[in-house]
């Protein structure tokens, strides 16, 4: 069942707001078994609107609506469906009398523009919003469903959760079984030939993301097929360069192993990234969570059994190090070169022996050897 996302918005299109809700609406939708088929965005001019919702519900079983709800001027959405589905608008005093109350008990005054929000396609219904004052609404056009929600992230979320998930969850769409590989130390090209090698031509979904330096790999397992076989033979074709499962940031894996050291001071000596292992750890917390330091290798201090040491160097031929001590216990392990042609010099190359790093550091203090 495919399903199509509309933001409605001129701060949209022009660059001035991200849009997140149409990034948050199709991580549900997959997760409850709708196929996302296109994102579309468009100013506040109702004829645009109109175009673009009429070309879409020619394309898609559903079609989510976020913003132009609100009582202003440019607020049209409603109008745009209730012209597009054949639908009158009519007024709903219940909502006025509901809006008015809201409005007066949190201290402001309710004016006529707000009867705007009180309008809804004859035919539809209605979505209550428990965090805001703009209702969404559902309506129907042939074989097409539209979910009207409001534009602010919070109002969306809360009024989708309440009246729009436990319908989709009902329709029991979900067939197939997801299953990911996040992967270190090969393209995305090299990934997608040794996949396809290994589970091509089985009519399964497969999808490939290229997140440098990570590569995602997807595969979708219908629920009447033995999953294992075709997990075997993905993980026996990029087994090797597998470093993660899930959808999280992969290098969070270093962060997660240090809690096994949470007292240590960690000395972090980087000889290689121009301060990308520096920006990575600060992006993951890790200042928030340890006390750090950092040093110049030969000269590292005397360690003791508060100090854990991370190093990150390259030698004279070429080939970059990890080495880690903690407790007397130490590592020092290659690491594989990319694999694409670039000099040490390279950010892109500084990027992935970082995070082959964090990988190898972290085995070293589950003791995953």
């Amino acid at each position: 069942m495919k399903a199509a996302i509309f933001t409605i918005g001129t701060e949209v299109v022009d660059g001035e707001i991200v849009n997140t809700n149409a990034s948050w609406l199709a991580r549900q939708l997959d997760h409850y078994g709708l196929t996302v088929t296109h994102h579309v965005s468009t100013s506040d001019l109702e004829s645009d609107m109109k175009e673009v919702l009429e070309w879409l519900v020619d394309k898609a079983d559903w079609v989510f609506i976020s913003g132009g709800l609100g009582p202003t001027t440019d607020d049209r959405t409603r109008n745009v469906v209730a012209d597009v589905v054949g639908d009158e608008l009519h007024y709903a005093e219940d909502v006025w009398v509901a809006l008015g109350e809201s409005y007066r008990a949190r201290g402001f005054t309710v004016t006529d523009d707000h009867k705007q929000q009180c309008f809804f396609p004859k035919n539809c219904r209605r979505l209550e919003n428990p965090v805001g004052s703009a209702l969404g609404f559902v309506s129907t056009i042939r074989n097409t469903t539209i979910v009207v929600l409001p534009g602010p992230p919070s109002e969306l979320k809360a009024v989708f959760a309440r009246g729009v998930e436990p319908e989709i969850k009902n329709l029991h769409l979900r067939k197939a079984k997801l299953v990911r590989w996040v992967c270190l130390g090969i393209t995305e090209s090299g990934a997608a030939e040794k996949v396809e090698a290994a589970i091509g031509g089985q009519g399964l979904e497969i999808g490939y993301r290229a997140v440098i330096p990570y590569v995602h790999v997807k595969v979708w397992i219908p629920e009447d097929r033995a999953e294992h076989p075709i997990i075997d033979r993905v993980n026996e074709a990029i087994g090797k360069y597998s470093v993660a499962a899930g959808t999280d940031d992969p290098g969070r894996v270093f962060p997660e192993a240090l809690s096994v050291i949470s007292d240590y001071r960690l000395m972090i000596a980087d000889r290689l990234s121009n301060s990308q292992l520096i920006n990575r750890l600060r992006d993951l917390d890790i200042f928030a969570t340890h006390s750090v330091g950092f040093t110049n290798l030969p000269d590292a201090p005397q360690l003791d059994d508060s100090v854990a040491l991370f190093v990150l160097e390259a030698d004279e031929q070429g080939h970059v190090w990890a080495s880690a001590s903690v407790s007397g216990e130490t590592m020092r392990e290659r690491l594989i070169d990319p694999p694409y042609t670039v000099d040490l010099n390279n950010p892109r190359a500084q990027r992935y022996f970082t995070e082959q790093a964090l990988h190898r550091w972290a085995r070293f203090l589950r003791k995953d050897m």
